[in-house]
């Protein structure tokens, strides 16, 4: 039940059943939503404004879609993403005639301009983190100054202090207790294209041997003699967020994350491709530790 509407923000009850079944309702107030910024905040929207218009509170809604009362209100603030299964039983409960499941075609399909936000929280969620980059180390594993480094070759001289920060922060996952898996396939010339120094690449190749240490990591390099590979169309990641797999891939001025199924399958193929022309883990090892040596 809406109990007020504003232009930034709406006040709205949540009517729920407690513990002890009876109606319990609450006043709070919901995210700001502009459903005019993206397809993905269009929907969120919408599952907000149709459940809201139906008189339904966040329970009943979860109950039928099978979810938990949570993941509704994380849907309609934009915190989390729903499934294509989900908006098809939506669809069928509300006769909506299709609505929900178009929209989210077109969201997971199209180009999200708020995309690097969601990325990152599915990034702190993954649990397999696989990453191919033919020309630079994977953001991921880079260390202080090699990031610094690339940040200023790219000319990007105003966000080097926090995007380097931003960086770091991104590699906490790897401290907790129980870290993700790292995948990491490399090109050659990744070991031997000299950023920010021979004490720079010295500490970055050293990084990449201290990561590969651990039984849940594997950095492994593509040597120069394989010659054209599929990664040659560009840097790209997957990763396993419970049980969905996803996937980002790099361009100029920016990069996409992706969410279609089909698209994540492809690239999940690519990424096995190049592992098979791939050195062995010990190869690389003893490749990046040949490499280093020539930045003493």
């Amino acid at each position: 039940m809406i109990l007020f509407t504003g232009s930034a923000e709406c006040v709205y009850a949540v009517m729920d059943w407690n513990s002890e079944n009876t109606l319990e309702v609450s006043v709070s107030v919901r995210e700001t939503i502009d459903p005019d910024s993206s397809l993905w905040a269009w929907l969120a929207f919408d599952l907000w404004f149709y459940r809201t218009q139906r008189g339904l509170s966040l329970a009943q809604t979860a109950q039928i879609v099978h979810v938990a009362r949570g993941t509704v209100s994380n849907w309609e603030a934009g915190r989390l993403r729903p499934g294509d299964q989900y908006m098809a039983i939506l669809d069928k409960a509300w006769n909506t005639g299709g609505h929900f499941q178009r929209l989210h075609h077109y969201a997971t399909t199209g180009h999200d301009p708020d995309w690097f936000k969601q990325y990152i929280q599915y990034e702190r969620g993954a649990v397999i983190l696989k990453a191919y980059h033919g020309k630079t180390v994977p953001a991921l594993v880079q260390t202080e100054g090699y990031a610094q480094a690339v940040l200023r070759a790219a000319g990007r001289m105003r966000a080097v202090e926090s995007e380097t920060k931003a960086r770091m922060k991104r590699q906490e996952i790897f401290a907790r207790p129980e870290p993700p898996f790292l995948w990491v396939l490399v090109d050659q010339e990744v070991l031997e294209s000299q950023v920010g120094g021979r004490e720079v690449m010295r500490d970055q190749l050293a990084h990449l041997l201290k990561l590969g240490e651990s039984p849940r990591n594997m950095i492994r390099v593509v040597a120069r003699s394989v010659g054209w590979h599929p990664g040659h169309d560009g840097s790209f990641q997957i990763f396993k967020v419970d049980s969905r797999e996803l996937a980002y891939a790099g361009a100029q001025i920016g990069g996409r994350l992706i969410e279609a199924a089909d698209e994540v399958a492809t690239l999940a193929i690519r990424f096995e491709q190049i592992g098979a022309l791939a050195l062995s883990r010990d190869a690389s090892t003893e490749l990046i530790e040949q490499t280093m040596r020539t930045y003493q």
